[in-house]
């Protein structure tokens, strides 16, 4: 089923990262996978009982960068300012915002930014699978 918790733009940029204990490696692989993702939903209350449960819903797919989900996110009547707690996420909102305004090529060009960015961190972290990175951690 289709992630209906986050923009498309997130979701493209994903980066597959090295698990010691695979969830698709094995005959028990959906036992893992379901374990994994209660454990999950049980940690940041969306659980039935939790603080923000998730329900199923229709998938909405607007465009190629926004409007994915079950919700569409009203980037541009957020105030970035409003989230000084957390600055990581003020600034996700003020790139959102900058970015409604830019061509859908700017877009993507920000977006493999990030997930070059994002690479690079799990890179040195030794998180990507067979690179010298990796081996020094995992030997």
């Amino acid at each position: 089923r289709p992630p209906l918790i986050a923009d498309y733009w997130a979701v493209k940029s994903m980066v597959k990262l090295y698990s010691e204990k695979k969830i698709s490696g094995g005959k028990d692989h959906k036992s893992t996978r379901d374990a994994c993702v209660n454990d999950f939903a049980e940690l940041l209350g969306l659980k039935e009982d939790g603080e923000w449960p998730l329900q199923t819903d229709k998938l909405i797919h607007k465009n190629q960068f926004f409007g994915y989900g079950a919700e569409i996110e009203d980037w541009v009547g957020m105030d970035p300012l409003s989230f000084r707690l957390s600055p990581r996420l003020q600034g996700v909102i003020e790139s959102m915002q900058a970015l409604q305004s830019t061509s859908n090529e700017r877009r993507m060009g920000w977006l493999m930014q990030q997930k070059a960015e994002t690479m690079r961190e799990a890179n040195a972290a030794g998180m990507i699978e067979n690179t010298e990175q990796w081996k020094e951690r995992w030997g």
